[in-house]
């Protein structure tokens, strides 16, 4: 009886759609009905949404049918994966599925076909500011389809509460000669062909009103829905074709009023002129200037044989960063990551950010709370750099151009492994002095690996042995724990041990590293602009994740993993290994990721993520 009572409340809630009830719903019409009901314009069956949502929407969004989703060649390649297959028969979807099944059965459709039959026409969700109402119209096969479908789903949830000796679970009530329904938090209503579902009243009103009187203020009417001619927006467009994915499929397009949004929300962290969070500013600090200005934000979703894309963009002026934001965007926005290593890596980052000018700002960019942990750390980092200004003189030395990698570490198959196996860093930097610089880092790094062990032997914890090597002739230092003799590391070595801190130098490049091996191999591999694979060049940040070699590095903790789950959710050990293995199995299905966003001309980001499937 729980699998039917669940599996009936998930084909109807395809009706109800569940995002209509993150907000409280009213009565199906809240206010006295008209006494004269007018018919609703006769170009229903050709009508576009945009003429019926009132002009205080600040969210639309267009669906393609999900029959596109359906029949497209990556949704057929994941389902005849193993790993899909695998996930397929767990016990949870297997539990759901059966649910599924007693509910098609007794609403004689098959879900899927209930789907692509409800979504034709395309899906239309839509969020109002006025009655804070979420809407979606969705395009069915047809007005006589529909009809007969809402008689047989609404007679049959009629039926089962009577049989149960429930209440009557379905409100019903007329406006302007449609017939509105309500069913648990949602409200729905056959227009012609469209069926409206909402969790506001008044918002279903209002859709209605526009489909008689044409001359109501609509949303094509209103003013930030001509961001479809903006010259950003268009620039943005070409994103897929540029990528060589030309063949893509626009699945998803939304628009949202950002001006509307930030009145509406009024004084929030968000929205703040100073952050609260240091590692927040350090990473978003230029897009949250975009999102406190910018009028608009539009986003796509596009799916073709290889992958998915999902883009982001809005305008950007020079003036919304002002000086407290340079350090992350350049001067004249035209910061740029550096030109990408070639290295295999689990993933690489290349960004913008003068670190330097961050830190002297600080009292613009903060509140007093992080002011005060940023005066006292700079303190004691002036202190553990012998004088040296933090900001001015080991910051300020260090171009904005800055690239992080990780790397799978390797470890001897005979030898003791730490039982925690963590991936390799490096930071890799331009040195605007480097003649200077290489005497006073290297000092500070000797320094720094001392703190290290005096903090350590504190504590009972491993020692480091400080080394000096060359690599052809590039000097390099780095410092490795040293084994207890006494200790039979029966249950492997501490995690101190994937740590071997390194500083080397390439030319005027700096190169600190957690493992002297990651470091050898970027030594190895002489890197520059002419010798690099080059960055777009209007790209201020773009990062790369292998999701294989993601894969591998979680497989080779997965008994850690394991252990981890049972602790903090309470599960067996079969329970612990099927969740980490159904997580293994869903990062086989991808080849890799991608992130890029800039702020020159249009503020854009961008994902892109590519499945394991092999092009034909």
């Amino acid at each position: 009886m729980v699998l039917y009572q669940r599996g009936l409340t998930f084909c109807f809630g395809v009706l109800c759609f569940s995002v209509c009830c993150l907000l409280p719903a009213t009565r199906v019409w809240p206010q006295e009905s008209p006494s004269q009901s007018l018919e609703v314009a006769s170009d229903v069956e050709s009508a576009n949404p945009r003429d019926w949502l009132p002009d205080s929407t600040v969210l639309y969004a267009q669906i393609a049918p999900v029959s596109e989703w359906m029949e497209h060649p990556l949704r057929e390649w994941l389902v005849e994966t193993e790993a899909f297959k695998k996930i397929w028969r767990s016990p949870e979807v297997m539990k759901a599925r059966g649910g599924i099944t007693v509910a098609e059965f007794a609403i004689g459709y098959k879900l899927d076909r209930l789907l692509r039959d409800i979504t034709e026409g395309g899906v239309y969700v839509a969020i109002d500011r006025e009655t804070k109402g979420i809407v979606v119209l969705t395009k069915t096969k047809g007005e006589e389809w529909l009809s007969k479908y809402l008689e047989k789903a609404l007679d049959y949830v009629r039926k089962d509460a009577k049989s149960k000796n429930q209440p009557e679970p379905i409100e019903s009530a007329q406006y302007r000669g449609i017939e509105g329904y309500k069913f648990q938090t949602g409200i729905f209503a056959a227009i012609g062909p469209w069926l409206m579902i909402t969790n506001q009243g008044d918002l279903a009103k209002a859709v209605i009103d526009r489909t008689v009187d044409p001359g109501l203020p609509t949303l094509r009417q209103a003013r930030w829905t001509a961001i479809a001619d903006a010259t950003w927006l268009r620039d943005a467009s070409g994103t897929s074709q540029d990528r060589g994915t030309a063949t893509a499929s626009r699945l998803v397009n939304f628009e949202v009023d950002l001006a509307t949004v930030r009145s509406v929300i009024g004084q929030n962290d968000l929205f703040s002129e100073q952050a609260k969070d240091f590692g927040a500013e350090l990473i978003l600090g230029g897009v949250l200037s975009v999102l406190r200005n910018a009028p608009v934000v539009a986003g796509s979703l596009d799916m073709d044989a290889s992958g998915i894309s999902i883009a982001l963009n809005a305008p950007s002026e020079e003036q919304w960063f002002a000086e407290s934001r340079e350090y992350y965007v350049g001067p004249l926005v035209s910061g740029r990551a550096p030109a990408a290593l070639k290295i295999d890596s689990i993933a690489t980052l290349g960004t913008y950010r003068n670190l330097s000018e961050m830190w002297l700002r600080a009292g613009d960019l903060f509140n007093q709370n992080v002011n005060d942990q940023l005066a006292q750390a700079d303190n004691t980092l002036t202190t553990l750099f012998s004088g040296k200004d933090f900001g001015t003189d080991i910051l300020g030395a260090i171009e904005p151009e800055l690239q992080l990698i990780a790397k799978q570490q390797s470890f001897p198959e005979d030898g003791l492994r730490p039982t925690v196996q963590l991936p390799a860093f490096a930071f890799v930097a331009k040195l605007k002095k480097p003649e200077v610089m290489r005497r006073e880092l290297k000092r500070i790094f000797q320094s720094f690996v001392g703190f290290l062990n005096i903090t350590g032997a504190q504590e009972a914890q491993p020692q480091l042995d400080l080394s000096m090597d060359r690599v052809g002739d590039n000097p390099i230092y780095f410092a490795e724990y040293i084994r207890d003799a006494d200790r039979p590391y029966e249950n492997g070595l501490p995690i101190q041990f994937n740590f071997s801190p390194t500083l080397a130098f390439l030319g005027d490049h700096v190169i600190l590293a957690s493992s002297v091996a990651l470091a050898r191999e970027l030594l190895d591999e002489p890197f520059s602009p002419s010798e690099a694979d080059v960055s777009p060049t209007d790209v201020h940040t773009l990062f790369r994740v292998d999701a294989q070699a993601l894969q591998a590095i979680l497989e080779s903790n997965e008994n850690a993993m394991i252990t981890q789950n049972m602790l903090e959710k309470g599960h067996s050990r079969a329970e612990a290994k099927r969740e980490i293995e159904t997580l293994l199995g869903i990062l086989s299905l991808f080849r890799s990721g991608t992130v890029e966003m800039s702020f020159q001309n249009k503020a854009s980001l961008s994902l892109r993520v590519d499945a394991m499937i092999e092009p034909k």
